[in-house]
């Protein structure tokens, strides 16, 4: 026979760095968009874990804070009910603004 018919053989390269196995230019944008993408999540929930951990801790530090001050408030008045009235509206207004600032925390820091 004249003509020889190869079956598998149509000019297409195999094998390492084949046009075959190259991949599109879309094709290679997608993969590095969803490469950035995979890392900016990662890098979002490992910031608001951190920032979870010390809003706890924050917290934490606060409480231990309020209750000293209340402690302290109850030695000063001695059993004094005027002064213990007067002590009263600053611990108070103290753990108001513990309670502010641990709700604040972060913000405008991009947290």
């Amino acid at each position: 026979m004249g003509s020889e018919l190869m079956l598998g053989d149509d000019g297409q390269e195999d094998g390492r760095g084949g046009w075959l196995n190259r991949q599109s230019k879309e094709q290679r944008a997608l993969q590095a968009r969803a490469k950035r993408d995979g890392a900016n999540l990662l890098y979002e929930a490992q910031k608001q874990e951190l920032t979870a951990a010390l809003r706890m801790r924050l917290t934490e530090n606060a409480m231990h804070d309020i209750t000293d001050v209340v402690g302290l408030a109850q030695q000063l008045s001695a059993g004094d009910p005027y002064l213990a009235q007067e002590l009263h509206k600053i611990v108070q207004d103290f753990a108001r603004q513990s309670g502010r600032d641990v709700r604040n925390f972060g913000n405008g820091l991009g947290l």
